[in-house]
């Protein structure tokens, strides 16, 4: 019973862990973001608690102390900055050790000293609310005054600026709501477009966000730069029904040091019974009875199965996959009524068994993705850069073997492009460039497998310089070199040891890189791509199956021996008669509808011989044809016989046939033979 507690603390620590990296990265970026903070508090206060209760009393330890410094930042007796950011991502990446110890059933041997102290002199340090500071309003019963200046964030303070140098008056527009104002959210909204209407709102305290969703008590702060005088603005606000009161003052800015970010205002006037918690030390019970029925909810909709239950499922179902298939084929030959009965519902069941069973395999790409965000923002701090990332398509559910074997590429590919792709925040600025470079993941599901776009707005990648380098390392011949395409600079990029980096440093230089990006990706049975512009950027393109387990396949003859060939890559089958196959420069093509195809014949291909004459038909004879596609270009595989579509059950290659080129794999056909699953990556080349 205790391992499968500890199975349980150890997955859903893990998910804390990866929620909390999230969360501080928001709280970073926008430091009055309540929401993060309360998320991050939760999560902590709920490692301690299942920690301590499990016996781990390292994690209980860290997680306490963190816990108390987030009470702190809450209850506004500190303020965000990114000295407590850095501090609370270090003893998250504690906890991150701690749970891999707990997780390999080792004993702690990990100093957790340094990291008590740095929390604890934090707790220590005296930092007082700055006046400008929103002192909170923690019942909704204080006055609205308490609220003071607003202090603007950097680019508030611009449109600040701005709006004064321009002639506009800047004002905080107090408003507060009658007494049990109904749809409170309703009535924000009416001040908020009415405002929007005369001028331009420059800050919310809570933001506009919060107000839409109606989460504050009464009262809100808005400032406004317009051009009409505070009198009209304040007639106008009051014309609207269910607001109390309005008060208009002269918003100004007070002096601020720059190493102090902002303080973290809240975003609303009242925790929600959902965010509420007790100070560290404290029962908590009230919150764990709030907390409760959302927590139940999740586990309803959410079972954790694990992830060797899991295998051995699917080793079952591809054992009742060959039965079925063979079962077919035996009741088609006795063409017997009933049996074919029992063989349709069975076929029936066991494909939707195997849709779900595979269903059970699927995790969104999110489950890696958005560990991400963190891993740039401490690349881009490391390289001294300013890099925003955008991730689109997080939700799209990818197999579990291939989204465990796909993380360390990306994470390549994104050190690639803050290494060699974006420039400083100064060269960018001289290009006329937004000082901020970009990063963007892009997910899309297409037919049987998924494409990953990782771009970036940086400097491009220089052919004439990875000309130079591959030169001098012997790789290409020097005239070569001033004629290089998208495709051959690729080639060069992926070979092992080529790197452009002037300096080895601890993320670049080395020369290990993409070339195990290539190799993982194609030895996943997907393929990479690459696209840049001098000065606009580069784009690498992952296209992946879906699945490595059941897969649709045509099954195909040469000679005597069986192939299967993976049907996302084929386009069409087609039969021409041999004197069609033409040969243009030592290369047989065919000419399909205009297009002028490569001929690739797979018995000599794959050395299969035979003494048998008979499947190999007379000269005349049509012969079949499978067009695959790749890289948007074509290519036909000749062969005898095309046997027809089936759902076959991928199995792995032995070690010493892994590396056999044109093959990836192998299943077992209805009959009990062997079919070999052709690699179409390694055919093309």
């Amino acid at each position: 019973m205790q391992d499968s507690y500890r199975e349980i603390f150890l997955s859903e620590s893990q998910e804390y862990l990866d929620n909390m990296n999230g969360c501080l990265v928001k709280l970073e970026e926008n430091p009055r973001d309540l929401n993060s903070l309360n998320e991050i508090f939760r999560c902590t206060h709920t490692m301690k608690g299942m920690s301590a209760t499990m016996g781990y009393d390292k994690i209980a330890q860290i997680s306490h102390q963190m816990e108390d410094l987030l009470d702190e930042l809450r209850g506004q007796k500190k303020f965000v900055t990114s000295h407590i950011i850095d501090i609370l991502f270090a003893g998250v990446d504690l906890l991150e050790k701690l749970l891999q110890e707990v997780r390999l059933n080792q004993e702690s041997k990990t100093d957790i000293s340094a990291c008590m102290e740095a929390l604890k002199n934090l707790l220590r340090e005296e930092i007082p609310p700055e006046p400008s500071a929103a002192k909170g309003i923690e019942t909704g019963k204080s006055p609205l005054s308490a609220l003071g200046e607003v202090k603007f964030t950097e680019t508030e303070l611009l449109k600040f600026k701005k709006a004064k140098e321009n002639g506009f008056n800047v004002f905080n527009i107090q408003v507060t709501l009658s007494e049990n104002c109904p749809m409170k959210e309703a009535r924000a909204f009416l001040v908020i477009t009415n405002l929007k209407r005369r001028g331009e709102i420059l800050a919310a305290l809570p933001s506009l966000e919060a107000l839409k969703e109606g989460k504050f008590d009464r009262s809100f702060l808005i400032i406004l730069a317009v051009k009409e005088k505070s009198e009209i603005l304040r007639q106008e606000l009051m014309g609207v029904s269910e607001v109390d009161n309005v008060q208009v003052s002269p918003a100004e800015i007070k002096p601020q040091a720059s190493s102090i970010p902002e303080p973290a205002h809240p975003q609303e006037t009242a925790p929600e019974p959902s965010a509420a918690a007790t100070p560290s030390g404290g029962t908590g019970s009230a919150g764990a009875q709030t907390e409760q029925p959302s927590s139940y909810l999740k586990k309803i909709q959410s079972i954790r199965i694990p992830v060797q239950r899991l295998d051995k499922i699917m080793n079952f179902m591809g054992e009742l996959a060959i039965s079925k298939i063979r079962l077919v084929q035996v009741v088609q030959s006795l063409k017997i009524q009933e049996l074919e009965e029992i063989s349709f519902t069975l076929d029936h069941l066991t494909s939707a068994l195997q849709n779900e069973i595979m269903q059970t395999r699927l995790l969104p790409v999110a489950y890696i993705l958005d560990n991400f965000t963190r891993v740039v923002r401490d690349l881009a701090r490391r390289k001294n850069k300013e890099i925003d990332l955008e991730i689109i398509g997080s939700e799209i559910e990818l197999d579990r073997v291939v989204l465990d074997e796909i993380g360390d590429p990306l994470i390549h590919l994104l050190r690639n492009s803050i290494d060699h792709g974006l420039e400083a925040p100064e060269e960018r600025k001289s290009k006329g460039k937004n000082p901020k470079g970009k990063i963007s993941i892009q997910v899309t599901r297409q037919k049987g497998h998924i494409s990953i776009e990782v771009a970036d707005d940086g400097r491009g990648v220089d052919f004439a310089a990875v000309g130079r380098k591959a030169v001098e390392k012997g790789l290409i011949p020097e005239q070569e070199a001033s004629n290089l395409d998208v495709k051959r600079v690729l080639e060069i990029l992926t070979m092992p040891g080529f790197s452009t980096a002037k300096e080895i440093t601890d993320t670049s230089g080395r020369g290990v890189g993409l070339d195990v990006v290539k190799v993982k990706i194609e030895s996943l049975g997907g393929r990479l791509d690459f696209e840049t512009k001098i000065g606009l950027g580069t784009k690498f393109l992952l296209t992946l199956p879906l699945t490595l387990a059941i897969i649709k396949a045509m099954l195909v003859k040469v000679r005597q021996e069986i192939l299967a060939v993976p049907l996302m890559n084929i386009r069409e089958t087609i039969k021409v008669r041999p004197e069609e196959i033409k040969m243009v420069q030592h290369f047989e093509v065919i000419n399909v509808r205009d297009e002028v195809i490569p001929v690739i014949r797979m018995e000599k291909e794959l050395g299969i011989s035979s003494n048998d004459e008979q499947d190999t038909g007379g000269p005349h004879e049509a012969v079949s044809l499978v067009i695959i596609e790749y890289e948007k270009k074509a290519l036909a595989l000749l062969v005898n016989q095309i046997i027809g579509e089936q759902d076959i059950v991928v199995k792995p290659l032995p070690s010493f046939v892994k590396k056999t080129k044109g093959i990836a794999g192998a299943t077992i056909l209805g009959n009990g033979r062997v079919a070999l699953i052709l690699d179409i990556m390694s055919l093309k080349n």
